[in-house]
């Protein structure tokens, strides 16, 4: 059966919405059995030339998007509404059109024409507002509400003006500000709140923005939850870690990838699927909250039956009713130490074995590895008030065992604390080894050019790519903001890949494919699944290709712009080099050239004087010492004449003339040359000539061809000097022509000057 291959393209990998829709869409592909290929560019509509130079080329990722347009997949997911988020429907619209004819999922946007998938953004306002008016007595709730051009901050604004409504409160438009959707909006968040003293609430259309509203308020010295309550959107994970803890409306981004995936194979399986909204919560937390310590109080965690017990303090502990393996664990951990607790030390007097067996119980949990430096303030409240709990609820002859076993869980939890913050220093070391060693081996370039890209996937695996795969266009191309990257256009050049540290280049002929021919290859047709995630290679307004790395696991996702930056940079050396090789390359072709021109002489196309001896000397070193040669030096018979009678063009044809002639008498294996004037050399093997008789037979016989063809009211002809001697070096080849040139003098005497 077929696997289908769906693409993905989102915006900024480390964009918190992003990342954690990519690790739901990767969840779902496993579990469906889908190969997934993710493209993370930047933003569609941003001005990068409005922010420092680092930014300004950040539009070159989004040349990803019309690579993943070229490639035809079975299904296209695009994430438009944060992709596109400063563009209106219209915009959107057009990045959802340039995928042509493959069915298309428009995620957080309702795009005319599309299937879309997005959250319930009403109802999660509407609970927000609700606690700020009723439970907190708020009357002056303002908001930043983004960019109206997103169809989801606009069901945001009118979810919130809907609530003020039915809570019984006007809108005042001075309390909303329009913004970007990013943390870049000290400005507006400033302006909202020194323009409105009255102000007690602000809702942001998101956590970024809730977090630069966190900075405006505490350089004012204004007192967040108690004199300002704070609201953000998404609940992305760092909204539980802020200070105060960011109350925020849950928007579950992991399971909008995981539904994502789910409704592109449900399609493809011919599976109705209208299901278009995912649920949203608001999570009330301490910036939502008027007097400290009323809510989130971990005193409220502990009370009711062990299992209500547990249940609160895994809420409490990880603020979401999401399931995991360490969630259950806890869970039961909890419920079975509380039992323990009441049986051993509720109603009856615990001794030394019975303290034993729960500190057991405290170190077999512990032993378990979690990582728990993340929830070490929690964790404290939480000790603190579990202690207070069994304090109140046991038996205070048992008083001694409780606080001996608070302490042991102090001891426990800073031991674990420690090895925690030794495991992650070590790990960040040998990350950094790692990333250092994919730097060095990426500036390693290797003397075949063309091998140095399957090196530099070879230490890939090191940072978390199972496999990886090399594209390289034959040459740069040029590409600047706003414009169409035309991928469907290109070739792309195979140039290798890489299986763990096993790296294969790929043979010259099957290098080259388009961009439909890459998630076509062979090699992904595997009985094993595959998840590629793109990384784009460029510099400066030069794109330079793509790889598509497989990965281990989902911190893979923290290397990626590294991954980027330092094959493009190889791949730019390349480029260098090669073009350096080419052009020397050339240079040595000119030269040759220039070499050939200087020996030839230009009237015959023969050597000239230089050239001759050159060439002859060529041919006696080639042929070894002691052999012996033929010989000839020729000259027109009555040049002279022939210029005074027609003309030196005349004069010119003649001794061109000649020249073939020789050509005919001697053959290809001989060195000819005009040593100036009317005069010729040659020089050949005497194993490789005929008789002196022979030659000039054939030399009569190529004058006659000449004169019948020529048309002339005159005759050419020349009187040629024949020797044969033995030549080992130049010397013997200046006395053989000498030789030879003495026949000549002789021939020349006996001759008639007419024509």
């Amino acid at each position: 059966m077929k696997r289908f291959k769906i693409g993905i393209a989102v915006a900024a990998i480390k964009d918190p919405f992003s990342y954690q829709f990519s690790m739901g869409a990767m969840s779902a592909a496993e579990k469906l059995d889908v190969d997934l290929y993710i493209f993370p560019g930047k933003y569609i509509g941003v001005d990068y030339s409005a922010f420092f130079d680092e930014c300004r080329y950040e539009y070159q990722y989004n040349a990803l998007f019309d690579i993943a347009a070229a490639s035809e997949f079975d299904y296209m997911i695009s994430a438009v509404g944060s992709i596109a988020y400063p563009l209106d429907n219209e915009g959107k619209k057009r990045h959802l059109d340039s995928f042509g004819k493959v069915p298309t999922l428009s995620v957080t946007a309702d795009i005319e024409g599309y299937d879309y998938l997005m959250f319930d953004n009403r109802t999660g306002i509407t609970q927000a507002v609700d606690h700020l008016v009723k439970e907190q007595g708020k009357r002056h709730i303002g908001m930043l509400y983004g960019d109206l051009n997103s169809c989801e901050c606009v069901e945001r604004f009118e979810a919130y003006r809907s609530a003020l409504k039915k809570n019984g409160l006007p809108f005042d438009p001075a309390l909303c500000m329009a913004s970007d959707i990013s943390e870049q909006i000290y400005k507006e968040a400033a302006m909202l709140v020194d323009n409105n003293p009255e102000l007690d609430a602000v809702l942001c259309v998101n956590d970024k923005m809730a977090e630069t509203v966190y900075k405006v308020l505490n350089d004012r010295g204004i007192h967040i939850g108690r004199d300002i309550a704070v609201v953000g959107f998404d609940d992305l994970p760092f909204a539980s870690k802020l200070e105060p803890p960011l109350a925020s409306v849950k928007a579950d981004a992991y399971k909008m990838g995981e539904r994502a995936v789910e409704k592109a194979v449900n399609y493809l399986r011919g599976i109705p699927d209208s299901d278009r909204y995912l649920p949203t919560e608001f999570i009330p937390r301490q910036s939502s909250y008027g007097q400290a310590g009323l809510y989130n109080s971990p005193d409220a965690v502990f009370g009711g039956s062990s299992s209500e017990t547990a249940a609160k303090v895994c809420d409490y502990l990880y603020e979401s009713g999401a399931l995991s393996l360490e969630r259950k664990t806890v869970n039961d951990f909890i419920k079975s130490f509380f039992d323990e607790m009441f049986r051993r030390f509720g109603e009856r007097r615990g001794d030394t074995d019975d303290y034993n067996a729960m500190a057991d119980m405290v170190d077999v949990f512990f032993n378990k590895k979690f990582v728990i430096v993340d929830h070490v303030n929690v964790l404290h409240e939480l000790i603190d008030s579990g202690y207070r709990y069994l304090m109140r609820k046991c038996s205070a002859e048992n008083e001694p065992y409780i606080r001996r076993l608070y302490n042991f869980f102090y001891k426990r939890i800073n031991l674990d604390i420690a090895a925690d913050y030794h495991t992650l220093e070590e790990k960040h070391k040998l990350a950094v080894h790692y990333d250092n060693i994919v730097l060095r081996d990426a500036l390693m370039i290797e003397e075949d050019l063309r091998e140095s890209y399957s090196k530099m996937l070879k230490t890939l695996h090191l940072i978390g790519a199972d496999s990886s795969y090399a594209y390289i266009f034959s040459e740069p191309v040029e590409y600047h903001m706003g414009e169409h990257f035309p991928a469907e256009k290109l070739d792309f050049c195979f140039s290798g890949y890489a299986y763990g540290r096993e790296v294969h280049s790929i043979p010259e002929e099957k290098r080259r494919m388009s961009a439909r021919d890459i998630f076509a290859d062979k090699l992904f047709d595997s009985d094993r699944r595959h998840t590629l995630i793109a990384a784009d290679l460029f510099c400066k307004e030069y794109q330079y290709g793509m790889v598509l790395c497989e990965p281990h696991s989902v911190d893979f996702f923290d290397e990626l712009e590294l991954i980027t930056y330092q094959l493009s940079s190889v791949v730019k050396m390349v480029h260098l080099l090669e073009s350096r090789e080419h052009a020397l390359m050339e240079l040595h072709s000119i030269n040759l050239a220039l070499e050939d021109m200087s020996r030839i002489d230009e009237l015959t196309g023969v050597y000239n004087r230089r050239g001759f001896y050159s060439a002859a000397s060529d041919m006696v070193r080639a042929n070894g010492i002691g052999r012996s040669y033929i010989v000839c030096y020729a000259d027109m018979d009555n040049l002279k004449m022939v210029n005074d009678g027609y003309g030196h063009t005349e004069g010119d044809f003649s001794i061109r003339s000649l020249a073939n002639c020789l050509r005919e008498i001697f053959g290809a294996e001989a060195v000819i040359g005009r040593m100036g004037g009317d005069e010729f050399a040659v020089l050949l093997p005497s194993a490789s000539a005929d008789s002196f008789d022979d030659i000039l037979s054939r030399k009569a016989e190529s004058i006659k061809r000449l004169n019948e063809g020529a048309g002339k009211p005159y005759l050419i002809n020349m009187s040629v000097g024949l020797a044969e001697c033995p030549i080992s070096n130049s010397y013997d080849l200046k006395e053989g022509i000498d030789r030879a040139d003495g026949r000549l003098y002789a021939a020349k005497a006996k001759r008639k000057k007419v024509i």
